[in-house]
């Protein structure tokens, strides 16, 4: 019986990952072999299952013109609108910044769609992000073999709040840089029938910086604010722009490596503010509980916001 395509990407995400943890020297069978070759033969390896998988494709849908058809359409996402994944579908993103910053200023809106991206692609994967995120980017996929996101993570469904905090915007000759922190206390991932921290919490939330640089397309217009501040039953799941919020711009960076701003607690007073107890480094294993954590209504949220 011939593997389904998700499946055989499965395989191939592993053979990833085994390669992307190897490093120095291995011992086999009591004798000390450089592990350059080990990954080099890995990476061969990897390659072949995916020249397989395609081999398998072809041959799997020739006698069959309906699964051709579908098979030549991108898994996701299938068109320019984007569509949120039912494995984020139950968390949320609440946005704050520091007084004189504005989350529906171009700065503010751009930030907001990029961190989101972020955060979608830490949990669900790249192919999940905002229409546009990954070429504006340059984010690799292929996960940690490639040093950039993976592609599906495989994980979900998440449950929960994710809050971000716009802290600083200082303006550049070519656009702008932000400062901003994101804290996943909140959300859990839910496996075997538990909810489980995420992959991404800590307490202490997360330095990011990232630098936006204009290009020659025509930029998208800054966000609309909501109409009314009453949360609404959407507001309760993922809020998500339908189309391309980078036209016109360029991510550099998005994690803080500045050392003038990073890894001097900038989030910490923030963090502690909405969490006051929880530490600084939460396992995965901390706990495993029998009901989902609270989900808080998506802040600003999307004006063209599609459930």
């Amino acid at each position: 019986m011939i593997s389904s395509r998700e499946e055989l990407g499965a395989k191939v995400r592993r053979l990833q990952e085994a390669v992307a943890e190897i490093h120095g020297i291995t011992q086999l069978g009591g004798v000390t072999i450089r592990t350059d070759a080990i990954r080099w033969t890995r990476i061969v390896v990897v390659v072949l299952v995916m020249m397989l998988t395609a081999i398998t494709a072809c041959d799997s849908t020739v006698d069959d013109p309906q699964v051709l058809e579908t098979s030549a359409v991108p898994r996701w996402p299938a068109t320019d609108i984007y569509e949120v994944p039912d494995r984020i579908r139950d968390a949320t993103m609440v946005w704050s910044a520091e007084p004189g910053l504005d989350l529906f200023s171009t700065e503010g809106t751009l930030t907001r769609a990029a961190l989101e991206s972020v955060s979608i692609g830490l949990m669900v994967g790249l192919d999940y992000t905002y229409i546009g995120f990954a070429a504006s980017s340059n984010s690799p996929g292929g996960g940690r073999l490639y040093g950039g996101f993976d592609d599906d993570t495989g994980q979900g469904p998440f449950v929960g709040t994710i809050y971000g905090r716009i802290q600083k915007i200082l303006p550049t000759d070519s656009g702008f840089d932000v400062l901003s922190c994101v804290l996943s206390v909140g959300l859990d991932v839910r496996e075997d029938g538990k909810y489980l921290p995420s992959r991404l919490a800590d307490g202490d939330g997360t330095e990011m910086r990232s630098r936006f640089i204009r290009t020659n397309e025509p930029a998208m217009a800054p966000t609309s604010r909501p109409t009314s501040s009453a949360p609404a039953l959407d507001d309760f799941h993922w809020q998500a722009p339908t189309g391309n919020e980078f036209l016109g711009w360029e991510i550099e960076g998005l994690t803080d490596r500045d050392p003038s701003t990073s890894g001097n607690g900038r989030c910490v007073p923030w963090a502690r503010s909405l969490y006051p107890d929880a530490p600084a480094v939460i396992p995965r294993d901390a706990y495993a509980r029998d009901t989902p954590p609270p989900v808080q209504p998506a802040y600003p949220g999307w004006p063209d916001a599609g459930s």
